[in-house]
């Protein structure tokens, strides 16, 4: 393993974004609401967190929730969100597109990906919703994406973290893999060994706390979440050092 792991840590608000980078996150993806895997984050919103946080920010373009598939009019907007993306200063978008068959939209992912550039593009979910992840992993690479955030299609990373670890064979140099699926303090060692990553994708939503009577996150809510961020940080790094003393 690496000397040098990636923590990514995925929020949606600004308050969750500066209180990720002050927990030591290396880089923050940005969304719009987190259910059923979120979507693009507003125009404010991806602004206010370019403007404040001086760290790689990764912008999700999705247009709605729901199958990974996209309309003549979604796959517009989408585009049209990448350029915007690219237009703030953005380092990445994290998109993808998947046919009716759950096979990957090779040509529309590729047509966004070039769409993108010089931006770095990951490959979103939709991974793990594909039929075959050795064929979609194909697939992907001819799409000319950067990395693909994966679970290695389970439930979480404590479980795909061995398929994880066999599809880094077939990702070769080519493509990185992001792993995900709930990763915690208490898992992210056990994990990012198993499966042989460079990149680690937390959400932590469990340690956010939200005012039940306005919906809000209190300043006190927002530093828990910073603290569990940097616990998680430290863990990883532990794993690495411990991974390099195995393999002295």
């Amino acid at each position: 393993m690496g000397q040098n792991l990636t923590l990514e840590i995925c929020v949606d608000s600004l308050g969750l974004a500066l209180a990720a980078a002050r927990g030591g996150a290396d880089r923050i993806e940005l969304c719009g609401p987190l259910h059923d895997g979120g979507i693009t984050p507003s125009a404010g919103l991806a602004a206010a967190a370019r403007h404040s946080i001086d760290l790689p920010i990764a912008m999700l373009v999705r247009s709605r929730t729901g199958a990974f598939t996209a309309t003549p009019e979604e796959f517009e907007v989408m585009r049209r969100d990448v350029l915007y993306a690219r237009s703030i200063g953005m380092n990445l978008v994290v998109l993808g597109i998947l046919h009716e068959d759950r096979t990957v939209d090779i040509e529309r992912t590729r047509e966004l990906v070039e769409c993108a550039g010089p931006m770095e593009v990951t490959f979103h979910r939709a991974f793990d919703a594909a039929l075959d992840l050795r064929e979609a992993l194909r697939d992907v690479k001819q799409t000319g994406a950067t990395r693909i955030l994966t679970s290695g299609g389970k439930s979480s990373a404590v479980l795909g973290a061995p398929v994880v670890h066999d599809l880094l064979d077939e990702a070769g140099d080519q493509i990185g893999l992001l792993l995900c699926g709930g990763i915690s303090s208490a898992t992210v060692r056990q994990v990012v060994d198993r499966a042989g990553v460079q990149e680690v994708h937390a959400a932590l939503r469990n340690s956010i706390r939200v005012k039940p009577q306005t919906g809000s996150i209190s300043p006190e809510s927002l530093e828990h979440f910073s603290d569990c961020v940097r616990k998680l940080k430290e863990k990883m790094l532990q794993s690495d050092k411990s991974s390099n003393l195995v393999s002295v």
